[in-house]
């Protein structure tokens, strides 16, 4: 989640990760015109590694090559299928299906010295495609970006959103969207991924979102019949936790990414599944309570976590959060009480902060680990590593990014 909203799963006009069917949700592309949604699954399994059975499709065994080829390449056919576990044929027929879409290329022979003809090396061909992705996360300003399959920017784009809300913010939002694949020009778009604030479900309509006033909104296919290409919508704090694992390098094992922003939020990777919660609301930590006696919080309860860990109150702190002393204890201390039961209960091993305007501290994260660590056995903590996002500003966009790659491709 983000902000003062709880967080939800990432979305999609047709199918949810790894195949999932999830039809999109019909009505019209305005608030409060949807029913509540529908209970989903807890989690999302991602990254899949062994080939499709009898009876499942070509698409699952193309999405194995592509994610191998995006994670580990350049490989021969023949690593491809030592890898894969497919047959050479299936291979090779594979291969030609995907360099015939643009998909895959041939990067020149191997040249290390073997015996033999050297193998074709093969590689993602991440120029020929484009995605368009657009994030939320910050209610003022929509940003926006061209990118290329490897999540390089190929454009980007900015709208003001002023405090709009309702109809108005989502023309706002399809503009940005047009504009972004105008400027993508020749090459060809493969969909639109959006990081929403807010609980979006698995078909990508955000059932709430406060400072859009969105209720409802089946924006994913909105904007689908607005811009004619695929488009899929997720929570961006569960995106944030999506880019981490696909360009960030981090493991899918125990992971928690924690967003920090007007509000709190977090996206959670546990054993390879993204964890959405069965009404697309696991990671509402920020108003979890933290102190008995704290600030009273926006949401009318007093000690929520977010009331000492989110954008106003480290801003509020200034240069003290530059260097150990009391204050910085106190929130270590709250911020303890919420994280340490989820570090232990779950058997984290990452606490990774995503901090878009640079506010958490290395000091901040000392105190906030070595809280953990007096409240959780020596085992869970220290196994714990607690970390600021490498990803920075750009980690929602890249989340977006991916949840298209995930879509539309079968690659996180």
């Amino acid at each position: 989640m983000s902000g003062s909203e709880a967080s939800g799963a990432p979305g999609q006009t047709r199918s949810g990760p790894q195949g999932q069917t999830s039809p999109a949700t019909p009505g019209a592309a305005s608030p409060g015109t949807a029913t509540a949604p529908t209970p989903g699954p807890v989690g999302v399994a991602l990254r899949p590694t062994a080939k499709a059975l009898p009876g499942q499709s070509r698409t699952h065994n193309k999405a194995l090559v592509l994610r191998t080829l995006f994670h580990d390449s350049p490989l021969s056919r023949a690593d491809l299928a030592r890898r894969t576990k497919l047959t050479r044929v299936s291979i090779s027929d594979l291969i030609a299906e995907l360099i015939e879409a643009g998909l895959v290329e041939e990067l020149g022979p191997r040249t290390e010295s073997r015996i033999g003809k050297p193998a074709a090396l093969l590689g993602l061909d991440a120029a020929k495609s484009a995605i368009v992705a657009i994030d939320l996360s910050n209610t003022e300003t929509a940003h926006g970006a061209v990118l290329n399959l490897r999540g390089e920017p190929l454009a980007k784009r900015k709208v003001a959103i002023g405090g709009a809300t309702g109809q108005q913010a989502l023309t706002k939002v399809s503009n940005l969207a047009k504009q972004l694949i105008s400027q993508a020009k020749s090459t060809p778009v493969i969909g639109l991924g959006v990081a929403s604030p807010g609980i979006v479900t698995q078909t990508g309509t955000v059932e709430f979102a406060t400072d859009f006033e969105w209720r409802h909104l089946p924006l994913a296919e909105h904007l689908a019949k607005c811009l004619g290409i695929p488009c899929h919508v997720g929570n961006d704090a569960n995106l944030r936790a999506l880019a981490e694992f696909t360009f960030g390098g981090a493991s899918a094992a125990g992971l928690m990414v924690i967003t920090i922003e007007r509000g709190l939020g977090a996206g959670i990777l546990l054993d390879g599944v993204l964890l959405q919660g069965r009404s697309f609301a696991a990671g509402e930590i920020g108003h979890l309570s933290a102190m008995v006696d704290g600030d009273r919080c926006v949401c009318g309860r007093y000690g929520c976590l977010e009331t000492v860990l989110s954008k106003p109150a480290l801003q509020a702190l200034g240069t003290a959060a530059a260097t150990a002393n009391p204050q910085l204890d106190a929130v270590g201390q709250a911020a303890a009480v919420v994280l340490a039961p989820i570090a232990s209960a779950l058997n984290l091993t990452d606490l990774v902060f995503c901090d878009p305007s640079g506010l958490v501290t290395q000091a901040l994260l000392d105190a906030i680990g070595q809280a953990i660590a007096a409240r959780v056995l020596p085992t869970i903590s220290a196994d714990l590593t607690i970390r600021i996002s490498t990803l920075g500003g750009k980690a929602a966009l890249l989340g977006a990014t991916a949840l298209v790659l995930s879509e539309e491709l079968g690659i996180t």
